[in-house]
């Protein structure tokens, strides 16, 4: 049997120093000094204070659960990652997650709807792209599945209107063709289907500037034109590179007909 003789609060808030027998013992939370009721003149039994340490090391992985969510929503797979770089025990993670759980401050299935509606208004990720992001963040395929079931196809149209117009801009100063390449493909890598892409880059609706081009074209066939090729094969290999960046055929064999009488 011990006695407490002694109970002193620490410079941190909400921690306490106790002293068994006169002796420095362990520290506690305000939260485990509450639940045991610690008082100076308590008698403790070695199983009583086991548990005692046992129910701080769960308060101090409820702690940093709190602290680590108090910043921002995060999913259970994410508190228990952060729980695990402190090195607590499996069945105190456990507690952890299920006490926060229990006080309404971790909930998947909440945190899945929140982060969808807010990507649907802001965001710029198709479906395939965003269920792939969150079940890495920890969420059930099952559970993921139920709440984009629940979202009509159209209503991704916003976000890829928004993926598309950053994407063009991006890409302004390519060829028309080369833009419209790019901007297929970067919407299909975000995740959108093929009817959504299509809508979304008929209300787009980008079109071509043929001056800007043309001025594209000749600033860069002359790049390409002063590459070190053999004069034999200069043409061919700027046109297949001009070509493969979009430009139209007849355009850039008129333009390097110039540069090569120049």
């Amino acid at each position: 049997m011990s006695e407490i003789t002694k109970i002193t609060a620490q410079k941190r808030r909400g921690r306490y120093n106790i002293f068994i027998d006169g002796t420095y013992a362990f520290p506690v939370s305000e939260t485990t000094l509450v639940d045991y009721r610690l008082a100076k003149g308590m008698v403790l039994t070695a199983e009583t204070v086991a548990q005692i340490k046992s129910s701080e090391v769960t308060a101090m992985g409820l702690e940093i659960g709190l602290t680590y969510i108090s910043h921002q929503s995060r999913t259970s797979k994410e508190v228990s990652d952060r729980l695990a770089k402190e090195d607590l025990p499996a069945d105190v993670i456990q507690k952890v997650l299920t006490r926060l759980t229990d006080l309404g401050f971790l909930d998947d299935a909440d945190y899945a709807h929140r982060y969808i509606e807010e990507h649907l208004k802001m965001g710029e990720l198709g479906p395939r792209t965003l269920q792939h992001k969150l079940q890495q963040k920890g969420l059930k395929p099952d559970l993921l599945a139920n709440e984009l079931a629940a979202i009509p196809t159209t209503a991704w149209l916003d976000a890829a209107v928004r993926a598309g117009q950053k994407n063009l801009r991006h890409h302004q100063h390519r060829a028309y063709k080369d833009q419209l390449q790019r901007l297929r493909v970067a919407l299909m890598q975000k995740g959108f289907d093929d009817t959504t892409i299509q809508t979304a880059i008929a209300t787009i609706d980008p079109q071509p500037d043929p001056e800007a081009e043309s001025d594209l074209l000749k600033l860069e066939a002359a790049k390409q034109w002063r590459l070190k090729y053999d004069d034999r094969e200069r043409k061919q290999k700027v046109k297949t590179t001009l070509f493969r960046k979009g430009f139209d055929v007849e355009a850039i064999d008129e333009v390097l007909d110039d540069l090569a009488e120049s």
